[in-house]
């Protein structure tokens, strides 16, 4: 199973991820946090373009897909601005569930898609 936490910067995203991983440990789960700014910093990723973006998103979305085929819950907090985005990250996963995070602020010359209701009802693959 995959979370993907999404939502403007500041909104609270990796907050949330951290308590929903705790909450799932406790739990009994295998879980693997994966958080954007973490994730770009060991990448060495710092283009924002169209095309940085879609890298830096798709290797997550590929490493999580890998970790949840081990049976582990993968929480992702990605801003993900894109519901194209979005959609070509959950191409890599058995299961998921996308969940907004409302509030934050985007940086100048950047939009962000709102999640509509058929997305945050996840998805299955396969």
């Amino acid at each position: 199973m995959i979370y993907l936490i999404t939502g403007k910067p500041g909104s609270g995203k990796t907050t949330y991820a951290d308590r929903l991983a705790l909450t799932l440990v406790v739990a009994g789960s295998r879980v693997r946090r994966i958080d954007g700014d973490k994730w770009r910093q060991s990448h060495k990723n710092e283009d924002f373009s169209e095309a940085g973006r879609i890298l830096n998103l798709e290797s997550a979305a590929r490493e999580a897909g890998k970790a949840e085929a081990m049976g582990i819950v993968v929480i992702l907090s990605f801003v993900a601005p894109k519901k194209q985005y979005r959609e070509m990250m959950a191409r890599y996963w058995e299961e998921w569930i996308v969940v907004h995070i409302p509030g934050g602020e985007l940086w100048e010359g950047t939009e962000y898609e709102v999640p509509d209701v058929e997305e945050l009802r996840g998805g299955h693959n396969g």
